[in-house]
């Protein structure tokens, strides 16, 4: 679907944009609104040489805002303390990376709300996983894993993401890293038995916080998903949809989701376990035996996409599956919600706010250096992408106060660049709006996997920015 119509203007190329508050000292200020001194109680064990736990995570925090990618490239006189004293912090694992994260979170909904007018948006969780790269075989905790982008088995990361999406804003509110042993136990988690000794280890008890966030890491990604899920409604998230791909899609969502009692909450997510037998008029059918018995498709005319609908049983509780392709021989996908009122259009509609993950995912990467941290201690990596997040949510929070439009936008100003972004976004809208009419016009072609080529493969992405660049 055409993401942004909006593509016939071009008058704001004229529009400069400042940015004078995102100097250091008005990021200080920003991060000062969300009152991280009151984390200095639980935190004065850190205090060394002088160096309260405010001041060291307030300079991580400003690291790329700086033009820094870690503390090495930033110049001796930048900062009071050495480079030790925010390695030290880093790899401490007495550190609960997972609450500070959430102080940051729940300070902006409350920041948000504070100031917000009624908004009837849908509210959301969303789940999935990203890979994070990286090249030394004695980082704690790394595996060789697939990475369905390249195609390849690389050295890295998983990382399990739980965001929250406010009707406006993306924000990346839980997460667990994961790695893979593999099958071969003759190179456990992809590695020969010599670099597996050699692999970096550190013993923790149970009284530190990153004791369970190493545990994690070896959970199943169902496991720690249901976790942070079950983590964010206790702190009091308020949602009306948890939304998912197909790796996550499965019975014991459905039923938490059921189980939670403070409030309603529906489920969508795309369906592929072919071998699932689902009740229809008292009859037991596949996803592919039930959509062949509900004959001819429907022609949704403002998507394009043909469906087929149906309310089944499944362990004797009703849900809705929606069948929908691109063209009269494009390839079925079937999507569950456990909300049986839905529309397929209502459906589509709230099921594509499922991408903000992606993009954050993106951003973040290309922007804030998500997965570059090379750390042998496993406790730096949490640490990192804790980092990350923070960043993120500290941009997002920027964004509202000032109306502007994009984050990227935010961060290339910051580099002194003057960026046309309302242009930009029309021609992003303007290559989503050709890549439905080629899937249209060559049916057995994707869409959704045209578009996470553009998000993913670095050529395609380099070609992109390349037309963006020009065309402006």
């Amino acid at each position: 679907m055409l993401l942004n119509e909006d593509i016939h203007k071009v008058d704001e190329l004229k529009t400069n944009f400042t940015h004078r508050w995102f100097e250091v000292k008005n990021m200080l200020e920003l991060i000062d609104i969300f009152k991280f001194s009151s984390l200095l109680g639980n935190f004065s064990f850190f205090k060394k040489q002088g160096f309260s736990f405010q001041y060291v995570i307030s300079a991580l925090l400003l690291l790329p805002f700086l033009g820094a990618s870690n503390v090495n490239e930033v110049s001796p006189n930048c900062f009071e303390a050495k480079k030790d004293v925010f390695y030290r912090l880093k790899n401490n694992p007495l550190i609960d990376w997972r609450s500070i994260l959430w102080l940051f979170v729940i300070k902006f909904i409350a920041i948000e709300k504070a100031k917000a007018s009624d908004d009837s948006s849908p509210k959301c969780l969303i789940i999935d996983d990203s890979f994070l790269a990286k090249s030394g075989k004695y980082i704690e905790k790394i595996s060789k894993m697939w990475d369905h982008v390249s195609k390849k088995y690389l050295l890295g990361f998983k990382v399990n993401l739980l965001g929250y999406w406010d009707g406006k804003t993306f924000l990346p509110i839980d997460f667990a890293i994961h790695r893979e042993k593999g099958k071969n136990e003759k190179k456990p988690y992809g590695l020969t038995l010599k670099e597996f000794k050699k692999q970096t280890k550190k013993n923790r008890t149970k009284d530190m916080a990153s004791f369970e966030r190493e545990k994690e890491a070896d959970k199943s990604k169902i496991k720690t998903g249901l976790a942070m899920f079950k983590r964010a409604i206790k702190k009091g998230i308020s949602i009306d949809y948890l939304l998912m791909d197909s790796w996550f899609t499965c019975n014991e969502f459905i039923n938490a989701v059921r189980a939670v009692k403070t409030q309603t909450i529906h489920l969508i997510g795309m369906y592929k376990i072919a071998t699932t037998k689902f009740i229809f008029k008292e009859q037991e059918y596949t996803i592919a035996q039930l959509r062949n018995k509900l004959g001819k498709s429907k022609r949704n005319r403002k998507t394009g996409y043909y469906y087929l609908e149906a309310i089944v049983l499944l362990d004797g509780k009703e849900i809705k599956l929606f069948f929908s392709r691109k063209g009269r021989r494009g390839k079925w996908k079937t999507i569950l919600s456990t909300n049986t009122n839905l529309s397929f259009q209502a459906m589509l509609k709230i099921y594509a706010i499922r991408w903000t993950i992606e993009v954050f995912f993106k951003e973040s990467k290309q922007l804030l250096g998500l997965g570059k941290e090379q750390a042998n201690d496993f406790d730096a990596q949490i640490a990192a992408v804790t980092l990350v997040m923070m960043q993120h949510i500290l941009i997002s929070i920027r964004h509202r106060f000032d109306n502007y439009e994009s984050k990227g936008e935010i961060f290339r100003q910051n580099m002194g660049e003057v960026f046309r972004k309302r242009l930009s976004d029309r021609l992003w809208g303007l290559l989503i709006a050709l890549i439905n009419i080629i899937a249209e016009l060559f049916e057995e072609c994707d869409e959704e996997e045209l578009i996470e080529k553009m998000f993913y493969d670095e050529k395609i992405k380099r070609k992109i920015e390349y037309f963006i660049k020009y065309a402006a």
